[in-house]
């Protein structure tokens, strides 16, 4: 074994993904187009990665598939994913001819350069055919601020703010400031900062909000269920379109209107469709999170699905299972079916065939007897 030895092997690694990007490519267009909105549930539980990790995988693979040169050079083993996603990153803000010409530009540097320094030169070279790129590549990164929560070990977690330079600059320095101004104990001035932080996010300085927003808005129950596109009629504003409809009911309170069939008018009023208190705490008690294979949005962040279609009755604990609005659509609008199982697992099964199961999650140690 020799340094060729570790490039060839290094070389394999970024082969395989390309060989695994097309593979995944090609299997997206395999699917039915109303089932590729949901694909990454279909490869997640395949390949033991959470929907979310899912997705990136599918982003990746189509971007790459989109960037030839980039993709033969990953191909070839010439450079690795770094610098694949790098390149990728950099050519997002310029138009199609100029992109084309960065690409092998870009891909011959790094071919022999690190990623730092590719991605020094890149920047450069693009400043120089384009001087409002970098304008352009601010205004997009802006839209893409966030925040972000990631599960730590030992009952901790990290927040972080994705925001401007200068707003997290003068962030820092106000959280920075404060933490040194208090009295001696203790406490690092890391730890400082971080109860700072914590208190000015949690609003100690200013009166929580108070007060709950709340529209109505009425629908048919066939475009509720995706069956036909008739529009919502929003109270106080007019129609709306299906689908915009249909995503505000799927969080609301329901309740059943019979209406005149040769008139429409409403003629009466079932009882409430939202579950009670007792049974949201219960469920998310019982199932803390998503139902869907892999998915982790907390139950309270869910809507409660009647996993047999709501028929006045049977808002029962039985038949409510927590879904994030994501999967929940997936359930109501595709191929995909689940079901409520006497046991207490919830059972998905695929527009082909795959059956895959999520349980209760017990919130003490079962007995040992």
């Amino acid at each position: 074994m020799d340094e060729a030895d570790v490039k060839v092997a290094y070389a394999g690694i970024a082969q395989a993904i390309a060989t695994f990007s097309g593979v995944l490519v090609d299997y997206l267009a395999g699917l039915d187009s109303r089932d590729r909105e949901f694909a990454e549930n279909f490869i997640a539980p395949v390949l033991k990665v959470s929907p979310v990790k899912g997705t990136r995988l599918i982003d990746r693979a189509t971007e790459l598939l989109e960037h030839r040169v980039v993709f033969k050079a990953m191909a070839e083993g010439r450079i690795d994913e770094g610098k694949s996603l790098m390149i990728l990153d950099l050519l997002r803000t310029l138009t199609v001819a100029q992109a084309l010409i960065v690409e092998k530009v870009l891909v011959a540097h790094a071919e022999t350069n690190t990623y730092s320094a590719t991605r020094q030169y890149g920047v450069r070279y693009i400043h120089r055919i384009d001087p409002e790129a970098a304008e352009r590549r601010h205004k997009a990164k802006h839209k893409a601020r966030l925040v972000e929560k990631f599960n730590l070990d030992d009952g901790m977690s990290s927040l972080r703010l994705t925001m401007t330079a200068h707003d997290a600059a003068l962030s820092y320095d106000r959280i920075d400031r404060i933490a040194k101004a208090l009295p001696k104990d203790r406490r690092t001035l890391d730890q400082k900062r971080s109860d700072v932080a914590k208190d000015l996010l949690h609003g100690r300085e200013t009166a929580a909000p108070q007060g709950q927003t709340m529209v109505y808005l009425t629908m048919p129950v066939t475009s509720a269920l995706g069956l036909t596109e008739d529009p919502g009629m929003l109270n106080g504003y007019g129609p709306l379109p299906a689908p915009l409809a249909r995503d505000i009911a799927a969080g609301g309170i329901w309740k059943r209107i019979l209406t005149d069939p040769k008139t429409g008018m409403a003629e009466e009023i079932s009882n409430i469709y939202r579950p009670t208190d007792k049974q949201r705490e219960l469920i998310a008690a019982r199932y803390p999170t998503c139902t869907a294979i892999g998915c982790r949005q907390p139950a309270h962040r869910c809507d409660l699905d009647h996993c047999c279609p709501y028929n006045g009755t049977n808002t029962t604990i039985k038949n409510l299972r927590p879904k994030c609005r994501h999967h929940h659509r997936m359930k109501t609008h595709t191929n995909w079916t689940c079901e409520n199982r006497d046991d207490g697992t919830h059972a998905w099964t695929t527009p082909r065939g795959h059956t895959y199961e999520t349980a209760p999650e017990p919130i003490a140690e079962p007995a040992p007897f």
